[in-house]
């Protein structure tokens, strides 16, 4: 599946604030400038602001798509995601979903809610997904050609292989 860079940087961010666990500052601005979030030099309070937000994000990858529908729908809301064409350090012009000069917190949760939105009314919601091997937490968004990631990493995929292995052999022997 073709994924919009911008757009899909938001449900990238989202999978990527759900799954640190203790964000700290220096951590969300380097998230936000490697993603091209403009003026993205978050403090501890806006780290603070965007941890309640994360708890929120975490349901969609989740639950079935029938669900998430309604669960993005709740944070394009509790967001006040308003799309505006903008234009700004000589790029051309995208998308915003917050006002330009709008505090950081408010930024990053009209993003993250609208590109989660992005993705399921394009019918992706799918490929957000938590990570198959019990007891790992992380989620994920599946950019793969088939959209048949049930892993959050190779590490967790070969982890359950390795566990399936060893218990067909024990089974046998």
């Amino acid at each position: 599946m073709q994924f919009n860079t911008y757009t899909a940087a938001g449900a990238h961010i989202a999978a990527d604030l759900v799954n640190q666990p203790s964000p700290h500052a220096a951590w969300l601005t380097d998230l936000l400038s490697g993603h091209d979030v403009h003026q993205a030099t978050a403090d501890d309070a806006m780290v603070e602001d965007l941890r309640q937000w994360t708890l929120r994000l975490r349901p969609v990858f989740e639950t079935t798509s029938a669900q998430q529908a309604t669960l993005v729908d709740a944070l394009l809301i509790a967001a006040d995601c308003h799309p505006r064409l903008v234009s700004h350090d000589g790029l051309a012009h995208h998308l915003h979903y917050a006002p330009l000069h709008a505090p950081l917190p408010a930024r990053v949760k009209a993003l993250t809610a609208a590109g989660l939105a992005h993705l399921i009314a394009d019918g992706a919601g799918g490929r957000l997904g938590r990570c198959g091997r019990s007891g790992c937490p992380l989620v994920f968004l599946d950019t793969s050609r088939n959209g048949r990631r049930h892993f959050c990493s190779v590490r967790c995929a070969n982890a359950v292989n390795v566990s399936r292995y060893r218990t067909r052999h024990r089974q046998s022997g």
